[in-house]
């Protein structure tokens, strides 16, 4: 499932903190290969599948490197503290859905890059429970 929005569109909050200077989000079900596995038979021949529910996620958030927000995702990567991640719409009539969520988030130390404009960082997490709604 493929969404294109624009930045403007969407608000983003780590553990309840909305993110500033915000650049681009990514997020994705991590694993969904993974969540099928064939059942074979005796003579190895496949059955069926076993399907499980796998809420698993990865992504990124890129932010200006002066953000405000910098601090606040480096310790959450020192501290490899859970938290939630929401990214609710602002504009529904340009967004397919009304909010994207992800459970028990660990961020991990940034990427900085240098760029034309500002220079920016990039946070990488991992967490659970995504949801679409």
């Amino acid at each position: 499932m493929v969404f294109q929005y624009s930045i403007k569109d969407i608000k983003v909050f780590v553990d309840g903190r909305e993110i500033e200077g915000l650049i681009e989000i990514g997020i994705s079900p991590k694993g969904d290969q993974d969540a099928v596995k064939p059942i074979k038979d005796w003579s190895g021949k496949t059955i069926g599948y076993s399907i499980k529910d796998d809420t698993d996620c990865e992504g990124s958030i890129t932010i200006q490197a002066s953000s405000k927000n910098v601090p606040q995702l480096i310790q959450l990567a020192a501290s490899k503290k859970q938290v939630q991640i929401v990214i609710a719409a602002e504009n529904r009539d340009a967004l397919n859905f009304s909010k994207i969520t992800a459970d028990d988030c660990i961020f991990f130390y940034p990427e900085f890059k240098p760029s034309a404009e500002e220079a920016n960082a990039e946070f990488r997490f991992i967490g659970t429970n995504f949801r679409i709604e």
